[in-house]
């Protein structure tokens, strides 16, 4: 059987680009630069990008220093998809997906540098699966009882609950990856 890093290089690539993405997104909102739109729309698929459940990169209006902050106070819902807010002092320009899923895929390449240390990068086993189970339910409580109403959430609340489940995934996305892989490579070899 092939042992390969490859699947684990590649999904380490593929996630770290997908956050460089994200974080250069409002980035280039704050310069002017008209990617930003059509990055916007590309991270319009991932998420429902409600300006009221998302983060801002903030711009000082003074001395255009950055800072990361809620793009509303959380007393204030808006169900909006606007990509800027205006404040006295400071302009917002939000990050293209809402604060749990920054959590989720931060959390993501957190798990996934972790993952040499805990078990081998070319294992085709999952941990329990009771850990995945525990991992989502904090998510899932979150969203369910906000989803019926019965509260509202916070972004700090999001970023706990996404960065929880998120550094669970690699542990249960890469040994998937590397099923495939060998399953490639196999039918791959069987064709020569």
């Amino acid at each position: 059987m092939v042992h390969s890093k490859a699947p684990y290089i590649f999904f380490f690539a593929m996630l770290f680009l997908f956050n460089f993405f994200i974080f250069l997104t409002p980035y280039l909102a704050s310069v002017g630069d008209g990617a930003a739109g059509g990055l916007y729309i590309a991270f319009a698929p991932t998420c429902h990008q409600l300006t009221s459940r998302s983060l801002c990169l903030f711009k000082s209006k003074s001395d255009g220093g950055y800072s990361i902050g809620d793009c509303f106070p959380t007393s204030e819902l808006s169900l909006s998809r606007v990509n800027t807010v205006d404040y006295p002092g400071k302009a917002g320009y939000k990050i293209p997906v809402c604060s749990r899923d920054v959590a989720i895929y931060l959390a993501m390449l957190v798990g996934l540098l972790l993952l040499p240390f805990l078990q081998k990068i070319e294992s085709e086993g999952w941990p329990n699966r009771w850990i995945l189970v525990a991992a989502a339910i904090t998510t899932a409580i979150d969203g369910t009882t906000q989803l019926f109403g019965l509260r509202e959430s916070t972004n700090l609340l999001r970023l706990i609950t996404g960065a929880i489940i998120g550094v669970a995934l690699p542990f249960y996305i890469l040994p998937i990856l590397n099923s495939l892989y060998i399953f490639i490579l196999d039918k791959l070899h069987k064709k020569k």
